[in-house]
């Protein structure tokens, strides 16, 4: 009797698989989750929108999708789903990894995607009101600068209904964060502050027990590296009630270089609710 070995080999699937390109695989990749800010003007930075600019940055660009890091996503998804999440699914990172690992090869040319078409200017429909910085910030070089509070006093004499709310910096790189805050009247929360002029509260005491009438009323919009608009379903708004007045936090950030804001702006638009 003659007696055979078998040997069997599970190879990894994928193996022998083409490596991933950035035309074809990677440069969508980056046109849904990371060219929002990683283009010139915005937060991020370096650009990744052509393969010149991404290719430098292909380990770490591997590390940080590997790590989660990128795109930022810090929500526990123990707790839930979100309409908004931001993070990779596995099967990108997998493909990012793969082309950072095959040496992050080009491709062909004609496989690139057209290039995403980024809105120029306020990305809401165009607003009923804006509010704005009303004096320049001057940022010195270096440094860590407080938050700042502006107060806008009562900019709506009657009740409105926002449907769409954006907050937007003249310079991206200058500002971490826009929050746009609703002190409804009556309320006593930064009653120290003067109208126009940025203004820092004392840290209050982690024990010092608060009166309603001492914080927010309601948050109107925020500005974040990579936060959408405010932008609520038909039939759904949120209420300013007349009289309120609007504070803007601002998080300025020094970059080596010193800088002059004109402008954060922060606009609502109204629409009619059925």
């Amino acid at each position: 009797m003659v007696r055979r070995t078998l040997l069997c080999i599970f190879l990894p699937a994928g193996l022998y698989a083409q490596a991933p390109t950035f035309t074809k695989d990677i440069a969508p990749i980056l046109q849904r989750n990371c060219q929002n800010c990683h283009r010139p003007g915005e937060a991020a930075p370096f650009s990744l929108l052509t393969y010149e600019q991404a290719r430098p940055w292909a380990k770490a660009i591997r590390a940080a999708v590997v790590q989660r890091k990128m795109p930022p996503w810090f929500a526990d998804p123990h707790y839930g789903k979100f309409l908004n999440d931001a993070s990779l699914p596995q099967n990108e990172i997998d493909t990012v990894k793969a082309w950072a690992d095959a040496g992050a090869p080009q491709g062909n040319p004609k496989d690139m995607p057209p290039p995403k078409d980024f809105a120029d200017g306020w990305a809401i429909p165009k607003p009923d009101a804006v509010i704005e910085l009303p004096v320049a910030y001057e940022i010195p070089a270096r440094g860590t600068i407080e938050y700042q509070h502006i107060l806008i006093p009562s900019p709506f004499k009657t009740d409105r209904w926002v449907q769409f709310a954006e907050a937007r910096p003249t310079d991206r790189s200058h500002v971490h964060h826009i929050i746009a805050f609703i002190r409804e009247p009556g309320s006593t929360w930064l009653k120290d502050a003067k109208p126009g002029i940025p203004f820092v509260p004392e840290k209050a005491k982690a024990d010092e027990g608060k009166d309603t009438s001492e914080l927010p009323s309601d948050f109107l919009v925020g500005y974040a590296p990579g936060q959408p608009p405010e932008q609520f379903k038909p039939g759904q708004a949120k209420l300013i009630k007349a009289g309120s007045d609007i504070i803007l936090q601002v998080h300025f950030t020094t970059t080596g270089n010193p800088a002059r804001i004109e402008a954060v702006s922060a606009s609502s638009s109204r629409r009619s609710l059925r």
